[in-house]
């Protein structure tokens, strides 16, 4: 009798052990089951989150483009363009709620305002200058070119680096020189002005069969983006957008506890706008580095192929002719961010100062801008005296005679960098980028800005009040109208939009 209780209590006991397996099984399965899908609903919440965020950063880069080209259309009476006009400013974005207005008692907080950046593309060198105009023209170029490497890889000696002291770094000798990179630069562009270019014959290894290949031409454009050079043999990275990062460089400033530099292509949206931003507001303390300067903020394919002598950096200044010293560019810098002696002058007299003709699209009855008392004007270039006058700033009576000369620089200097000097930019790269939690949407558009005949100015209100007349502003006798409609037209040349976290 006890054995069988005993046979009887051990299937019992064996039967909850199984039980006890079977349920803890169960609850294993169910917290997997429990954890699989708390993983797919964030899953799907982080999903809706980027995309909100990302429709977020579009509309808000979007918002900044628009605020840019606006900035650039209204800024239609001068004759002249010049760092100190309000595209070359920092845009302030006070006052801007985003659509969380505090009057609608949301708590949500507002999104970070957007970032915008307008650059003039005259400011820069036309590597399509290479290859358009007559044959003089062209060789002109090349040898600008030439020079504007040599001086971002700080092999020309009229540079003045470290302070006054004359130093020259050499490039590395496994570079490729000067010659060959813009030989095979003005042989792609010729290539590629084709619709059907010709069939490209590629000897990466010269001990092996050449590699033929054709390409089809996608767009009218010799070439579309800086980055297409690239392509072109001898045009690297290092080049283009300054020295790469070695593995061993990078190991042994993390052993000395520094943040070692990264490259170009490993900078995220937000990383390369901050560096854009930072490589144009710092261009005249980097003139000085020893260091070589990437040749990507000095270079372009939009221009008109005019230099503006008010926004141009040092380099490519220097660049525009081999006579050119350091003192000179130094002087014509200086000139354009010192008030003009003839401004004041005229200030003081009561006077204005005599500026070139007026253009005829322009409103005549529009506000006049507030007075730019530093900049080259038309005037300033229209002969060598005159440019002489304006470097020295110099402010002549009547009857006396200005200086004659500046020191190093000849008429035969000016006439030479004479035909690639303007004093107004007609082409302008807007970069718009907005952040929303860890999306960039970045907006980069190129417009050439010209006058638009077809705009008319605005016309007075024709609203009557009770007494028949006209609506008056305030009370001030003064017809209400509407703004003057901005004069100037803007024409997309080029659009890129990049999203990336």
């Amino acid at each position: 009798m006890l054995e069988l209780r005993d046979q009887v209590n051990r299937k019992r006991a064996r039967r909850q052990g199984f039980a006890l397996l079977i349920v803890m099984i169960l609850i294993v399965l169910l917290a997997v089951l429990v954890f699989a899908f708390q993983r797919d609903v964030m899953r799907e919440v982080s999903i809706s989150a980027n995309v909100r965020d990302d429709l977020k950063a579009a509309y808000m880069a979007q918002m900044a483009l628009v605020r840019g080209q606006v900035i650039l259309r209204l800024d239609e009476h001068a004759d002249y363009d010049s760092l100190n006009e309000d595209w070359a400013q920092q845009i302030s974005w006070t006052g801007e709620t985003w659509g969380a207005d505090d009057s609608s008692g949301s708590e949500q907080t507002p999104p970070p305002p957007p970032k915008i950046q307008i650059t003039d593309e005259e400011r820069k060198f036309c590597l399509l200058s290479l290859v358009r105009g007559n044959e003089l023209q062209r060789e002109r170029a090349t040898k600008v070119l030439k020079r504007l490497i040599e001086i971002c890889r700080r092999e020309d000696e009229r540079l003045a680096l470290d302070g006054d002291v004359k130093t020259v770094r050499r490039a590395n000798d496994q570079t490729v020189n000067t010659d060959t990179l813009v030989k095979n630069l003005v042989k792609y562009l010729e290539e590629r002005a084709s619709e059907d270019s010709d069939d490209l014959v590629i000897t990466a290894n010269p001990n092996e069969k050449p590699d033929v290949r054709s390409m089809k031409k996608q767009t009218p454009f010799e070439m579309l983006t800086v980055g297409e050079l690239l392509q072109v043999e001898g045009w690297t990275e290092e080049l283009l957008y300054g020295p790469v990062r070695r593995a061993d460089e990078a190991m042994e400033a993390r052993t000395e506890e520094e943040e070692p530099a990264r490259d170009w292509k490993d900078l995220t949206d937000e990383e390369k706008f901050e560096q854009r931003r930072t490589n144009v507001e710092s261009i005249d303390q980097r003139s000085s580095d020893p260091n070589p300067l990437p040749l990507l903020g000095f270079i372009t394919l939009y221009s008109t192929g005019f230099v503006n002598i008010n926004t141009a950096p040092r380099e490519v200044l220097l660049a525009l002719d081999e006579k050119l010293t350091w003192d000179v560019v130094e002087k014509i810098l200086t000139a354009r961010e010192q008030d003009r002696q003839d401004v004041i002058a005229a200030e003081e007299n009561g006077g204005t100062l005599p500026e070139a003709e007026p253009d005829p699209n322009l409103d005549p009855n529009a506000p006049a801008e507030e007075e730019d008392k530093a900049s080259f004007r038309p005037q300033d270039l229209a002969n060598y005296q005159a440019f002489v006058q304006r470097v020295n700033n110099q402010q002549t009576q009547e009857g006396e005679q200005p200086a004659a000369e500046i020191e190093g620089f000849t008429e035969e200097i000016y006439n030479a960098i004479r035909p690639w000097l303007v004093v107004r930019s007609t082409v302008f790269e807007v970069l718009a980028s907005s952040t929303i939690g860890k999306v960039t949407h970045t907006i980069r558009a190129v417009y050439r800005r010209t006058a638009d005949p077809s705009a008319q100015p605005a016309q007075p209100a024709t609203d009557a009040g009770t007494d028949g007349s006209a609506a008056t502003d305030g009370g001030t006798g003064e017809e209400d109208s509407l703004p003057s409609e901005p004069t100037m037209k803007l024409t997309l040349l080029f659009r890129d939009v990049s999203s990336g976290s």
